[in-house]
Formats: structure tokens, sequence, C-alpha cells
């Protein structure tokens, strides 16, 4: 019969606990997943900035040489208004690195940079102490068409390499920091993981603990509806269906058996003298003596007081019946009697053999039940073949 969930759970408010915390560890889960995607957008983006610097140098080296030609016309004017360009792209980027904000791509996409830590600040805070004085003399001459950008072509042609050791600097601590942030968040990740997965062993492990225990408690009463709990032996319920089991499988291959029922002769008085403590001390022995006198196939019971009953498989005529009959005889007179002296105790056995009597269970207890009593009457301590 399965077990119902309810009675799995066992506490509702733990497993609602355990519930809401996986839940919560996975949308943690969830949440730094995200959190993830976006980090490493957003260094993508930075370290492509970064690696566009290194470009935006060589390119504002380049047009300010090519403002210095002795000769004017459109082309130095394209050549100052591309100085202009590249040079305010670098130094916006690196403004945004420095301080945090927006920075544009070559194609004029916006982009938002996170202010630079640690190491990546150095740098940056290096790069615009460096091109300060190239801004102040790209500054001085923007108005001026005529004006002579020559100290600025040559501040940017003598410090060019060291800006650009600054931008590839950039770039490889940019991208240290993306893959030290990345593993912290991953640490986070496997942890929040880590700790949803016990979660969820711990709800079906103790459910799993739950139903092993319901099973035992289950099968313990059902062993405990089985048995006497005074002797520990069969009770009448498991005589039953033992003898109902047994004479079917017999019936069908013609097998020969007994049936013997069991009563004690004295045991009233022992139990009106000496008290029902007593008179449990007895039961429980006789039911013990019982079964070792009994073969190991026979099922013993008690069916209720001092009334007991064994179910003897494949047992071969009367000559085997007398000498199990004696054998439980004997056992239960020898039983010792230290603590209830001047107790005579004996025992009366009605037998009803198989096929002889037939098959059908009430008519054999029936039969046996009637010769115990026969035996009683003749005085007890015998057995009796109906």
């Amino acid at each position: 019969m399965p077990i119902p969930v309810s009675a799995l759970i066992g506490s509702p408010r733990r497993l609602v606990t355990a519930i809401v915390l996986f839940v919560v560890l996975d949308l943690a889960i969830l949440v730094i997943n995200l959190w993830i995607a976006e980090q490493v957008a957003r260094d993508a983006v930075a370290i492509n900035l970064a690696g566009r610097q290194r470009m935006l140098s060589q390119q504002t080296t380049k047009a300010l040489l090519l403002t210095t030609r002795p000769t004017q016309g459109e082309d130095v004017l394209r050549s100052r208004q591309e100085t202009d360009d590249a040079f305010g792209l670098f130094e916006q980027t690196i403004k945004a690195f420095a301080e945090g904000g927006e920075a544009r791509g070559s194609d004029g996409t916006v982009a938002y940079l996170q202010a630079v830590q640690g190491e990546s600040a150095h740098i940056v805070a290096t790069a615009r102490d460096l091109i300060a004085p190239l801004s102040a003399l790209l500054a001085a001459t923007r108005d001026a068409p005529d004006s002579d950008r020559g100290p600025a072509a040559a501040y940017m042609v003598s410090h060019n390499q060291e800006i650009l050791a600054l931008m590839n600097r950039l770039t490889t601590a940019l991208e240290h920091d993306s893959v030290r942030r990345t593993r912290d968040l991953r640490l986070i990740q496997t942890g929040a993981f880590a700790l949803a997965m016990v979660n969820f062993l711990l709800i079906v492990f103790g459910m799993l603990r739950r139903h092993r225990s319901m099973e035992e408690d289950s099968q313990r009463w059902r062993a405990m509806a089985r048995h006497d709990p005074l002797t520990g032996i069969a009770n009448r319920k498991a005589f039953d269906e033992a003898v109902g089991a047994q004479l079917s499988r017999a019936r069908i291959d013609a097998q020969p058996g007994a049936l013997l029922m069991l009563d004690l002769d004295g045991f009233k008085g022992i139990n009106d003298r000496f008290g029902h403590a007593a008179g449990d001390t007895i039961l429980r022995a006789v039911a013990s003596r019982l079964e070792a006198a009994a073969r190991a196939t026979d099922v013993v019971a008690r069916l209720g007081g001092d009334e007991f009953a064994i179910l003897c498989p494949l047992l071969h005529g009367k000559d085997d019946v007398d000498q199990l009959c004696e054998r439980l005889v004997t056992h239960v007179l020898d039983l010792p009697r230290d603590n209830i002296p001047g107790c005579r105790l004996g025992i009366s056995i009605g037998v009803a053999l198989y096929p002889e009597d037939g098959y059908n269970p009430a008519h054999l207890q029936l039969l046996a039940d009637r010769a115990m009593y026969a035996a009683k009457r003749s005085g007890g301590n015998r057995w009796q073949i109906a």
C-alpha cells in the first residue's frame, strides 16, 4: 500500500522551509548567472575600448605629423580634424576609465564604463598625466586654423611609445580583472549550487529516511498483529492463516499432517493462588517449551488464555503423532516450578489428522478441540487422536 505524501513529509513547516530555501538558492544561481553575463559583457566592452586606445594613439600621432607639412590645403585641414576627433575619443575614453561614465565607440555607439580599480586605476592616472600637456597644446591651437601644431606633434612622437605601452598594460590589467571577477562570481555560484544540491539531498534523504522508518514501523506493527504479545509466538490470526495456506497446499499435493489443540491442566488454580503475574510467567515458559519440543516446520500458537495450538505439516501416521505428543507432554511436565511451590501443571492434547479427517480448517480444529477435552476428561497429561 503506497505511503501518503503527507505522511512522508513529516513537519509541513520543515518541508516548506526546505523547498523555499531550495527555490531561493536556485534563484540566486540564476541571478549570479545573469550577473556574470552582464559583467562579462561590460568587461568585453572595456577591454575592446582599451585596445582601441592604441589605435587612437597611433592615429593621433600620424594626423599630427600630417598637420605639420609646409603646404596648406584641404589635406591639412582634414588632418587637423582627424587629430581632434581621434584625440577627443582617446581623452574621453581615458576619463571614462578613470571616473566612470559615458564613452563612445568608433561608430558613435555609446558605452558606459565603470571606474577602474587597483592597477588599472594607476595605469589610467599615469596616462592622464601623460596626455595632459598634449591636451593643452591641442586646445591652444584648436581655434586657430593657421596655428602651428609642431610642438603637439613633437610631444606626441616623443611619448607615443610610452602611451602605447600604458594602453597595452591597461588592456592586460582589464583582462586579468575580468578573469578574477568572473572566477570569484563562479565560486559564489558554485557555492550556491552546492548549497542547493545539499538542501535537495537533505529533502530527498529525509523523505527516504522517513519512508524507511514508516516501513519498519509498519512491519513491526504487522509482526505484532501476528504474534501473541505475552509469549511472542503466533497468535490466533497468524495460526488460522498458516492453517488455511498449509491445508490448501496439502489438498493439492495430497500431503499428510496433523493439527493439535492443547490446553493446560491446573492452570486456573495457579492463577487463583499465585496471581496473574505468576500465570503469565507459566504461559511464557510453556510457550517456550512447546516451541522447543515441536519440529522446525511446525507452527506453535497461543489462541488465548491457556489454550495453545500446533500445526504439524508432513506428520506421518499415529506413531509420529505419539512421539511428538509424548515429547510435548514431557517438556511441560519438566517445567521448573521454583517460584511456584506446590504447583501441579499438566497438558491435554487433542489431535486431528489430515487427510483422514479432511482438509477443512474449521472441521479439523473442531475435531482436535473435542479430542483435547476428551483427553482432559480422562485425567489430563495425555493426548487423544480424533
